[in-house]
């Protein structure tokens, strides 16, 4: 499996666990190696009547409000989270960028890894009076593809002058990825030629969180993959890297708020 598709993951979309977007904007090709899919864009019609879920992700959501609504700052960036997050209304419209692991240290910058864990800030506290200017353009645009240019255009910029990764979390990113999450961490930390410390601090500085949650994470993706696939849970578990099926039904509880049973039949 590409390092694309592992980092992509499966989000499932619905009512309560995640959204359907109103329209999908292709992202510029330049972008490609920095974000999991094209745009979205959410108008009214897009949102629950209730609260919904957010399952833990290894992914930055960035999205930029097409409306000014006084409840939440214009551009809210939501790093990768370790636990589920029921997320409650008002929303108001807007467009989403989802920035992949190392693809937001790279175009948000090192302060990303700060805000790791908080459910949204305003993007302005992270990138600066930019962010002002991106929320006062989008506002003023009359199409969804004007936005998603306006968007493109931001993510290109930061692109030019953001940091790079290291080649050493870069690699050790990619090994854990291509093996879902089940590579031993101290074994990666050797293959990169750093210790093991050395590399948690690094890795959480650059993905947003430390490398064994990130394999945990990974790990879950693969259960994503499976669920529509007609398989026992003792085989997806095995197929997952999960010690057992309680294990595995222990990990999707923490990181969804519920079992795979029940988000299937949901």
């Amino acid at each position: 499996m590409s390092e694309e598709a592992v980092s992509r993951g499966r989000e499932r979309a619905g009512v309560e666990y995640g959204l359907s977007p109103s329209i999908v904007l292709s992202a510029d090709a330049r972008l490609l190696p920095w974000v999991t899919r094209d745009h979205e864009g959410f108008d009214e019609a897009a949102f629950p009547h209730g609260d919904f879920v957010d399952p833990a992700t290894l992914v930055t959501v960035l999205a930029v409000k097409v409306t000014d609504q006084p409840w939440h700052p214009p551009l809210l960036v939501n790093a990768p989270r370790t636990s589920h997050t029921r997320i409650q209304g008002p929303w108001a419209p807007a467009i989403v960028a989802r920035l992949a692991p190392l693809g937001a240290y790279k175009l948000l910058g090192p302060a990303l890894s700060e805000i790791g864990g908080s459910l949204y800030v305003a993007l302005e506290d992270v990138v600066g009076a930019e962010a002002r200017r991106l929320g006062e353009h989008v506002q003023s645009a009359r199409t969804w593809e004007e936005r998603g240019r306006l968007l493109d255009a931001f993510l290109l910029d930061r692109a030019t002058r953001g940091p790079q990764p290291s080649p050493e979390v870069t690699h050790a990113w990619r090994l854990l990825a291509h093996s879902d999450g089940r590579d031993p961490i101290r074994e990666i930390a050797r293959q990169v030629g750093w210790s093991h410390k050395h590399l948690i601090t690094k890795f959480k500085q650059q993905v947003g969180v430390a490398p064994h949650m990130a394999a945990r994470l990974l790990r879950l993706s693969t259960v994503w993959r499976h669920l529509d696939h007609g398989q026992s849970w003792a085989r997806i578990a095995a197929e997952s890297g999960y010690a057992d099926q309680a294990h595995l039904i222990r990990e999707f509880r923490h990181f969804t708020g519920t079992t795979p049973a029940a988000l299937i039949t949901a």
